[in-house]
């Protein structure tokens, strides 16, 4: 593109193929045409996408994957009263990334996904994160036997005596 390009140039709307990817991030689940603005070279007729194209782009394929957008990122994080440098420490995340993410340079993971829409639909409060962060609590002994692939040590709890507990209820089918 030269300097004549853009006294030249037409605005126009195009519509554009985004492909939205599988789960697994492998393939095309669909692909969505989006009317985008573009700018359209009158001589050679080539269409060229402006930022605004883009960004209307990606926050498509964003929402068609279930991911909130920068701009909602942002919001929760004021919805808060939150820096991008406390909600980065708050998340346990890299100093820089939830910038990448508000700014729309990069997007969240889907599973961290999941914590944040827990948090813009109120299910979870910073006031839980911050526990987290705080407290240590004990891990039960089922919990330790799932996070270490180790059983944990038997108790020796005493039996009652034969006959001390109450029969088991007789289960009956239900009949509709």
């Amino acid at each position: 593109m030269n300097d004549d390009f853009f006294t030249r140039r037409e605005s126009i709307l195009t519509d554009f193929p985004v492909a939205i990817p599988t789960l697994d991030g492998k393939g095309v689940a669909e692909t969505v045409t989006v009317k985008v603005p573009a700018l359209r070279d009158p001589v050679d007729g080539e269409i060229y996408l402006t930022e605004e194209a883009l960004r209307i782009l990606d926050d498509t394929k964003a929402r068609y994957m279930g991911l909130l957008l920068p701009r909602q990122l942002r919001e929760l994080r004021q919805q808060f009263s939150l820096t991008q440098s406390e909600v980065s420490e708050l998340l346990q995340l890299g100093e820089k990334t939830w910038t990448r993410w508000e700014s729309g340079r990069e997007r969240q993971s889907r599973s961290l996904n999941l914590l944040l829409k827990a948090l813009w639909d109120g299910r979870i409060d910073v006031a839980y994160l911050r526990s987290l962060r705080t407290s240590n609590p004990p891990i039960s002994p089922a919990s330790y036997s799932l996070l270490s692939g180790k059983r944990p040590a038997p108790t020796n709890y005493p039996m009652p005596p034969a006959g001390a507990m109450p029969p088991v209820a007789e289960v009956v089918p239900f009949a509709a």
